[in-house]
């Protein structure tokens, strides 16, 4: 089929009637997908969509599903934009997907930096927002749902294949192991999750999010997942205040949070180790040696990188006073310890253990 921007254009015509297309540019395309923004005579902006790969036709469905979720109540909840689905059009062996398209540009993780102060807060807000949102919107339409025990099994189900690759440094799955084997990170509620956050679904004007795209992942799951494209940056300071946005937002007392934040982040370098070793292509395998050699010389240059209960100084007023009112209940003697700042990131998965507390599977002493 033509990827001519005003052909696939014409073809939204047969999605969505009465739809008069007067102009169409290339919106973003890739080799999975092509995008087009179609211009309408009455001045408004469509996006099409045509999916060109079984996986990409697959999240767009996904996508489509749950933005037909996305309710007009719900929407009213957003301090942003989300898209709607307009129409659909069979387009040979795919679909032509029609949407409203978002204003406002595409964000880069690099730009949640001092340079645009107020965008990290803005965007602590956007995820808390959604995790601030009823699970019934996922309940009620069939989606995923993944409890913290689901999901701790399946980040350890990660941790044993990537173990048994034999590419893993020790040092990281002692690390990896001993996060997961550490109750007190797991002791989470499960909230609304967009499920694949990462800083292009964001839609920026100056210093504030104005629109969130790729709803294909959203889910019932754990709300650190939607945190974790955060720690690739280098800038802590506005991380910090990511954070720190995100946790006043929503008010409760999930101090583990950046933790699993953290664990989500370096296992995504696991999987796309995985991802190598199943397409047996060398040159992602060793891309994701050299990221893990990296996370490596980063946690052993950092005296605090252990994943373990959040810093203090990190906590907002009601988690202060939480934690001293459970320091002076407990042993005297345990104290905080410090977390590294900024894991590498990619897409994460799996985790569990055994009766006794140990985590079973691959060892880190191997």
């Amino acid at each position: 089929m033509s990827t001519n921007p005003f052909t696939l254009a014409a073809l939204a015509t047969t999605a969505v009637g009465g739809l008069e297309v007067v102009g169409a540019t290339e919106d973003g395309s890739d080799e999975h997908r092509s995008l087009v923004a179609a211009r309408l005579a009455d001045g408004e902006t469509v996006q099409v969509v045509l999916p060109r790969s079984v996986s990409a036709l697959r999240s767009a469905k996904e996508h489509a599903s749950a933005l037909s979720a996305l309710t007009l109540a719900t929407r009213s909840r957003l301090p942003f934009e989300v898209p709607s689905v307009l129409g659909t059009t069979e387009a040979g062996k795919s679909t032509l997907f029609v949407l409203t398209r978002l204003g406002g540009s595409t964000m880069r993780l690099s730009d949640i930096s001092p340079a645009k102060p107020g965008l990290a807060v803005s965007v602590g807000q956007a995820i808390a927002a959604i995790h601030e949102l009823p699970t019934s919107v996922a309940a009620d339409a069939g989606l995923a749902s993944e409890s913290a025990a689901s999901l701790r099994a399946r980040l350890l189900e990660t941790f044993d294949r990537a173990a048994a690759t034999g590419s893993v440094p020790t040092a990281l799955l002692h690390r990896w192991e001993t996060a997961l084997g550490d109750d007190r990170l797991w002791q989470f509620k499960p909230t609304l999750v967009h499920g694949d956050l990462q800083a292009p679904a964001f839609r920026v004007e100056g210093s504030r999010v104005v629109g969130l795209d790729g709803w294909h992942g959203l889910s019932i799951g754990d709300p650190a997942r939607d945190l974790a494209f955060l720690l690739g940056s280098s800038e802590f300071g506005s991380v910090d205040e990511a954070f720190e946005a995100h946790a006043a937002a929503r008010g409760i007392g999930d101090r583990q949070v950046r933790q699993r934040a953290m664990l989500h982040a370096e296992l995504d370098i696991a999987r796309w180790l995985l991802h190598g070793v199943e397409r047996d292509d060398a040159s992602i395998i060793e891309d994701a040696k050299g990221m893990l050699a990296g996370l490596v010389a980063r946690v052993d240059s950092d005296q605090g990188a252990a994943i373990a209960p959040e810093r203090l100084e990190t906590m907002d007023l009601t988690g202060v006073q939480e934690y001293l009112g459970e320091a002076a209940a407990s042993a005297p003697g345990e104290q905080p310890t410090e977390v590294i700042e900024n894991p590498m990131a990619r897409d994460a998965d799996a985790s569990g253990e055994d009766e006794t507390g140990r985590i079973g599977g691959a060892s880190a002493e191997r």
